[in-house]
């Protein structure tokens, strides 16, 4: 089966990147990936800041920008929460090895991006602007996301489709576990040239490092 998506009429200055992995073994992260992700914070250090950075930064805001939704504070976009925590504490946080990558290249790309799990979701996908006064938990203690009129992905294989991601963050109901296999990536970017280069090259970084994780599950 192959991943179905569609995005809504409404939304024409969002270009989406979206990328299936099949057989992926959701484990902690290799010492070969610990040292990229490690190099990635490093070289993001050296460019923090710079006008280039910000005017990207300042570019997917405005993608998210719409209505009730502002992008900032505990709104902001997925990967300046990543820039915060490199920032702060010199590098990246470690969750597990399809992750680590997926914050290294979001990180990398200045683009927020989603991983979910499709034993969770469905194949069918749906972007679309949150409904007003829709939510849902996205953590373990039960910390909701408002998504009013932000860009969110939905599993459009039920009706109403239920919302599982965002460029902010991702669903708990939506995210990967241990026993997952199969995964799916959304990268949200602007549609505009260099923001679609960042976007081909994030599933171009993702793709490379999430084979050589199977292939080193397989090996082991």
């Amino acid at each position: 089966m192959t991943i179905e998506y569609s995005t809504c009429e409404s939304l024409p200055n969002l270009h989406v990147g979206v990328m299936e992995f099949q057989g992926v073994f959701v484990q902690p992260a290799s010492s070969e990936l610990t040292a990229y992700c490690q190099e990635v914070a490093e070289r993001f250090a050296q460019t923090f800041n710079s006008n280039e950075y910000n005017d990207q930064c300042q570019e997917v805001r405005q993608l998210l920008r719409f209505g009730k939704f502002k992008a900032s504070g505990r709104s902001k976009p997925a990967q300046e929460y990543l820039a915060g925590c490199v920032a702060r504490d010199g590098k990246l946080p470690s969750i597990n090895g399809p992750v680590d990558l997926l914050n290294a290249v979001s990180l990398e790309v200045n683009l927020p991006i989603s991983l979910l799990s499709l034993t969770k979701c469905s194949r069918r996908l749906h972007l679309a602007r949150g409904k007003a006064g829709e939510s849902y938990v996205f953590n373990s203690v039960g910390q909701t996301l408002e998504l009013t009129d932000l860009i969110t992905t939905y599993d459009a294989s039920c009706e109403p489709a239920r919302p599982v991601g965002t460029p902010i963050k991702d669903s708990l109901a939506g995210k990967i576990e241990a026993t997952d296999r199969d995964l799916v990536a959304i990268v949200y970017s602007p549609n505009s040239p260099s923001a679609r280069q960042r976007c081909d090259s994030a599933l171009a970084r993702l793709k490379l490092g999430m084979a050589k994780m199977m292939s080193e599950s397989r090996l082991g």
